[in-house]
């Protein structure tokens, strides 16, 4: 009923604003998460105006990004007959989740130059690789290049990173709806929703919401805690680990 009561007052709202050719709303703007989060199904629903028939002649992109977050990883460096993990990379300031849905494949939608500027697809998310970067010539310059789409492809492996077709549907006449699922290790930020509505190659509108995913109970407080108080949160695992290990050290004395 919730839903339903959304539904009419987004169709009034948009029917009072006939510039605008997309509109979009979800049906819940939080997703709370706590110990036993495994995931969520995420829905967007919305209305294209102005035009006849959008089933059958426009197409519809939404992109979810956010927050921005910090990765590190180890590439693996041969020395003599041996692998070892090398010195680690560091990421910043990329998309610490990054879903995509659209009514058909991208490329069959929007030209390249537009992919790349909206960042459409996640093959054109800027990764910045600033810690260390080795230079061209230099042993491991060609290690370089190769990073971004080693991190792609274990960001995408991890579910963090996806490209999804077919998950936007249109229901009735002018109205659709987007699902989207939110993998079990969704990071805790706020996220950017946008939904750009095509025709021909051509951008004809589009919009924007946003959306907050936040832990709830006694994960909140100590996710709080840590950012918040970062010597107190470790004075408190310290203590808790030497707690743990007396407690441990009885029974097994026993």
């Amino acid at each position: 009923m919730k839903i339903f009561y959304a539904l009419a007052l987004f169709l009034v709202s948009i029917s009072s604003v006939g510039a605008s050719e997309i509109s979009i709303g979800l049906t819940d703007d939080v997703i709370e998460v706590d110990a036993g989060f495994a995931g969520a199904e995420l829905t967007l629903f919305g209305a294209v105006t102005g035009i006849e028939n959008p089933a059958d002649t426009v197409d519809i992109i939404c992109v979810i990004k956010g927050p921005a977050s910090r990765f590190v990883m180890r590439p693996l460096e041969k020395r003599g007959l041996i692998w070892t993990t090398g010195d680690a990379v560091e990421i910043k300031d990329t998309p610490g989740l990054y879903i995509s849905a659209a009514t058909r494949a991208v490329n069959s939608i929007v030209p390249l130059p537009q992919q790349a500027a909206f960042h459409l697809r996640k093959d054109f998310i800027p990764i910045s690789i600033t810690s260390p970067t080795p230079a061209p010539g230099e042993e491991g310059g060609a290690l370089a290049h190769v990073l971004p789409s080693a991190f792609l492809t274990e960001a995408e492996e991890l579910g963090l990173y996806r490209d999804n077709v077919g998950r936007v549907a249109f229901e009735k006449g002018v109205l659709f709806t987007i699902k989207v699922d939110l993998p079990a290790t969704t990071p805790v930020g706020e996220y950017d929703v946008d939904v750009f509505l095509y025709r021909d190659g051509e951008l004809l509108g589009r919009d924007d919401a946003t959306l907050a995913v936040r832990k709830v109970g006694i994960e909140r407080q100590i996710y709080e805690l840590a950012h918040d108080q970062p010597v107190a949160y470790g004075v408190l695992c310290v203590a808790i680990s030497l707690f743990a290990g007396w407690i441990a050290a009885l029974a097994f004395r026993k």
